[in-house]
């Protein structure tokens, strides 16, 4: 999966504290469409993202090895 600067604006929300683990998804979709514009979805069925059911958990380390070297690209 090729991510784009959205999937990456995603990632930080929940790196930065934006979204703090124990997030429903439900309101983590939501503030992903109306604050970042995007969908976490695919991101979480890639293995970007952990998520119960229920509940955003934090980033895997797919997820914080591709948020990593986003960052030290832009650098």
């Amino acid at each position: 999966m090729e991510l784009t600067g959205t999937d990456f604006d995603i990632l930080s929300a929940i790196a930065d504290g934006r979204v703090e683990p124990g997030t429903s998804v439900h309101h983590f979709v939501d503030y992903c469409d109306n604050a970042i514009g995007g969908n976490p979805q695919p991101l979480i069925d890639a293995g970007y993202i952990e998520a119960t059911e229920f509940a955003v958990t934090g980033l895997t380390e797919l997820g914080k090895k591709a948020l990593a070297d986003h960052r030290a690209a832009q650098q």
